[in-house]
């Protein structure tokens, strides 16, 4: 009896201990759609773009009380580079013209507050938003060979923002 007693008590607190866990969890946002925790496992870590914490009374009142725990919102790298592109053709007609012509924006040159963006380093332009955008001027192909010495682009984004 006393081991049924066990069993049941470890059975109990462990289904306890479970649900408590599945409490904790935040919401989950990958390119704007409300996932499980599997989903976000299903991301490779090299497309994930941006991350997001968001915690307090704004994030419960956008995703109701399972926002208690906060809010982890995700981003891919295409989603993030997509957001980008609206919020350049949207704030420059030159910027949304060159991306019309070449259709999309593999033969840009982009430089964030001074820095050039790479391969393994896109924070700076997957981060860019609406609060932290200042301005966004298009360069030709020739100031991007003659200042950055990069040949293979036809033109060059010069992007300010508030975050370095």
């Amino acid at each position: 009896m006393k081991g049924r007693t066990l069993l049941i008590s470890l059975l109990f607190i462990s289904v306890g201990a479970m649900a408590q866990v599945a409490d904790d969890d935040p919401v989950y946002v990958l390119d704007s759609v409300v996932v499980n925790q599997a989903a976000i496992g299903q991301v490779s870590p090299d497309r994930i773009g941006v991350i997001t914490i968001a915690k307090g009374s704004k994030a419960v009142l956008k995703y109701g009380s399972q926002a208690e725990n906060g809010v982890v919102y995700i981003e891919t790298k295409p989603f993030a580079r997509k957001r980008v592109n609206i919020l350049l053709s949207s704030e420059s007609p030159a910027y949304d013209s060159l991306l019309r012509k070449y259709g999309n924006d593999s033969s840009f040159f982009f430089i964030v507050n001074g820095k050039p963006v790479t391969p393994t380093n896109e924070t700076g332009l997957m981060t860019l938003d609406r609060k932290t955008f200042r301005s966004v001027r298009v360069i030709s192909d020739k100031e991007v060979q003659d200042k950055y010495q990069v040949m293979d682009r036809k033109a060059g984004i010069v992007i300010t923002s508030s975050e370095d």
